[in-house]
């Protein structure tokens, strides 16, 4: 037996042709342009935008399956980064030959002879990719030594036919001598056919005798082909005495920890198990990767809850460079994106108050999602009416600019806004274009009861005239209420708390069906920041949009959060964009950039809508977008633009808060004027008898169209009497049972409320008791 050494071409002949076309190609095709009649340059034309098509399409790996069967596309997508060099420059000599004729080639060939031009420098840098090119596929065209070992065969050697000659043959008798051979073999008779050789693998399938499993090792493999363990996969195939084997010579993606296919084995480690990744591939608006998280066979839908911080350690990426996006239909997947660079980082302008016109279901563009599609909110539904929206971020978070982006939406499609500010003109821009503004906490307070006013006009309009879906129109146009900072009016122990529930609960849960949303801003979205009520929370996230910023520890209930945000930690969102230079030592010749902040970076979950991190429209100041000629107001109320009656509205208490507008006796200091001075006796406000405790509360726990029929002397059918417990109501009063007991006998013999009694529960309800002709 001898050794001897053998030159042998790197790749394939197939494969030396594909590259060396991708080098000719960019010169051949711009010196043959010119001399192409119209006719062939027409073909040409046509040729290659077909060409730059599958090749756009193979750079990005969105070929699909289809093209698993087309020949040589193992060689196509194993260089597609340098066929989509190749096509780039080639379109650039092909369409300055056919358009600019000789000349046109001549500046792009010879200029770069003179390089301070700008003929010269779009010739370097045409000459430069073409080299890059070139020098990218050099190991295609060298040549590497094999050891071959020779043995003197015997005599009758000459009847075992032929040397293999193809590399499938080769690698087929490199097993049959090592591995299946019957004598000598380590894992004798257990044959490898069917193999297929690719440009950096091969492929076959394991046969095992029959009665026999497959027990071939990978070590055994490694040994024989000379390579890692790791680089190779043997699986289960249709039946246990078959196995399919991949054998790679390079590295393989998935174990490559700086590929995400790679970074994945840890996700799928420690934060997603049992998922894999399908659709692999670059994603040119982020400059990273993007892929379709798949749960496997044995899990049925991907988690509701995933971490993204974890999520992000495990990628060794930061928040701000991950984007995970739940499935919208199919709860076995995601899509995943991990950012070379996150394409919101630069910003995107607002492209003019037209950009905002909402489309025929309600929907407008406040901003873009990190995959390149359009952030949108949703306004209003012709069917379920106006709809409401809750932006969450701490200060510096861009939730003033979110809000003058979705104040300006209101006023691009011609509807009113009712704007309350409690910290006072913190965006100067919003009042310009409110029907009514109020400032401070208290404008703020008179702001929300117009609105309340103006909803109970609409309800009582809506009863008269039988009023199913709210149209708008110019005169009664949909009214947004927009309460920035609501914690400072629905916050724990602030004066006139109660009142103000009561207006956002009756806003939340009416507004909707009578053209009139919420807007409702505040640092956290804790449910005891949004007043305590459930009901509010409930009909906020029925009713429309969330956008979720950046907040700050503040937010330590992340079970508050709505659903489409489970697993985000709002605090994880960083304050600035990732600077690069991170250098352990300070170097003073290295400029220090300044960090730029993320303000209006943060997640929008919208029925519909696409998930994802989002940032909004770049605007600094909406005003010069106004139209002072079209502001729209709620003109339908017949008191809107009497000033003296809308002044008298918004000082006073709504119905049930006259005497007591605090609403919270027991709450901390807000900084608002005291009821007492020292030195001054100040008349004490007169307190309420229990008569009228129990009243006050019977009203605002009643329906308000049932309370506004009885006002105006309707005649209301008994299905229409609204019901309250008697113990809710004794709960309301504060009153002791035996006071309640004998007030709510008074009342009821006065006929201002009657009780009925169903089980062992009692209620009560406003007016008389309906005649034995009603109740019939």
């Amino acid at each position: 037996m001898s050794t001897t050494h053998q030159s042998v071409p790197n790749a394939q002949p197939v494969e030396r042709a594909a590259a060396i076309a991708q080098v000719a190609l960019p010169i051949g095709a711009g010196l043959l342009a010119p001399m192409l009649d119209p006719n062939a340059a027409a073909a040409a034309g046509a040729g290659f935008l077909a060409g730059a098509t599958f090749a756009g399409a193979n750079y990005m790996g969105r070929l699909g399956r289809w093209a698993n069967a087309l020949p040589g596309i193992d060689i196509a997508r194993a260089h597609r980064d340098t066929m989509g060099i190749s096509t780039i420059t080639t379109g650039m000599s092909l369409s300055l030959g056919l358009v600019e004729g000789t000349e046109g080639i001549d500046m792009l060939m010879a200029g770069a002879l003179d390089p301070v031009s700008v003929p010269g420098i779009l010739s370097l840098g045409w000459w430069a990719a073409v080299g890059l090119v070139g020098y990218r596929l050099r190991r295609v065209f060298g040549k590497h030594q094999v050891a071959i070992q020779q043995q003197t065969p015997p005599a009758t050697a000459n009847a075992a036919g032929p040397a293999p000659v193809t590399p499938a043959e080769k690698v087929m008798a490199a097993w049959e001598r090592t591995i299946s051979d019957p004598d000598k073999g380590q894992h004798r008779h257990q044959i490898l056919t069917d193999v297929a050789v690719y440009l950096t693998y091969w492929t076959g399938r394991i046969i095992a005798p029959a009665g026999s499993s497959v027990t071939v090792a990978k070590e055994s493999v490694s040994s024989v082909y000379r390579v890692n363990p790791a680089w190779i996969k043997i699986r289960h195939g249709d039946h246990a005495g078959e196995a399919l084997i991949t054998v790679s010579y390079v590295q393989p993606t998935e174990l490559d920890p700086t590929t995400l296919e790679g970074a994945w084995e840890r996700v799928k480690k420690r934060v997603l198990p049992k998922t894999h990744l399908e659709e692999v591939g670059m994603d040119p608006n982020t400059g990273g990767q993007v892929a379709r998280v798949v749960a496997d066979d044995d899990l049925d839908a991907l988690p509701k809850v995933v971490p993204l911080g974890e999520l992000a350690g495990a990628l060794r990426r930061s928040v701000d460079l991950i984007s995970y996006e739940p499935g919208r239909r199919d709860p076995r997947k995601a899509v995943i994106r991990v950012m070379d660079h996150n394409p919101l980082e630069s910003g995107h302008d607002f492209e003019g108050l037209d950009s905002l016109k909402a489309t025929t279901g309600g929907w407008v563009n406040v901003g873009k999602v990190a995959s390149g599609f359009p952030a949108r909110i949703q306004l209003f539904d012709p069917k379920l009416g106006a709809l409401h929206v809750v932006i969450a971020g701490t200060t510096g978070s861009g939730k003033g600019g979110g809000l003058q982006i979705i104040a300006l939406a209101y006023h691009a499609n011609g509807m009113a806004i009712v704007n309350a500010d409690p910290k006072g003109a913190s965006n100067p821009a919003i009042p310009k274009m409110a029907a009514y503004s109020g400032v401070t906490r208290f404008g703020a307070l008179g702001a929300i009861r117009l609105s309340w006013w103006a909803m109970q006009h609409r309800i009582e309009e809506s009863a008269r005239l039988e009023l199913k879906n709210f149209q708008p129109s110019t005169l009664r146009p949909y009214c947004a209420t927009m309460l920035d900072e609501a914690a400072q009016m629905l916050g724990p122990g602030v004066q006139n708390r109660k009142e103000c529930v009561k207006i956002v609960k009756d806003g939340a849960s009416l507004g909707r069906n009578l053209g009139m949303p919420w807007v409702l801003a505040n640092q956290t979205i804790n449910l005891d920041q949004l007043g305590g009520e459930q009901a509010i929370r409930a009909n906020l996230l029925a009713g429309g949009t969330w956008v979720l910023l950046r907040t700050d520890s503040d937010q330590v209930n992340l079970g508050d959060l709505p659903p489409g945000f489970e697993g985000l930690d709002p605090s994880l969102i960083p304050a600035v964009w990732t600077e690069d230079n991170d250098a352990l030592i300070y170097d003073p010749t290295v400029e220090e950039g300044d960090p730029r902040r993320t303000f209006g970076l943060g997640y929008v979950a919208a029925p519909g809508g696409r998930a994802g991190m989002m940032r909004f429209h770049t605007l600094e100041d909406a005003a010069p977008y106004i139209r002072p000629d079209q502001i729209a107001a709620p003109l339908d109320v017949p008191w809107w633009g009497d000033e003296a009656e809308m002044e008298e509205r918004a000082m006073n208490p709504i119905p049930g808060f006259e005497e007591k507008g605090d609403g919270d006796e027991d709450g901390p200091e807000t900084g608002e004027a005291p009821t007492r001075f020292a030195g001054v006796d100040l008349p004490k406000a007169k307190e309420r008898t229990a008569a009228e405790k129990i009243m006050d509360a019977l009203r605002a726990e009643s329906d308000p169209l049932y309370v506004n029929a009885l006002d105006e002397g309707e005649e209301v059918d008994v299905e229409d009497i609204d019901y309250v417990d008697r113990a809710r109501l004794l709960e309301v009063t504060g009153l002791k049972e035996s006071t309640f007991a004998n007030n709510l006998k008074a009342l009821e013999a006065k006929g201002d409320l009657h009780r009925i009694t169903q089980g062992k529960t009692a209620k009560v309800a406003l007016g008389p008791a309906p005649s034995d002709e009603q109740a019939a």
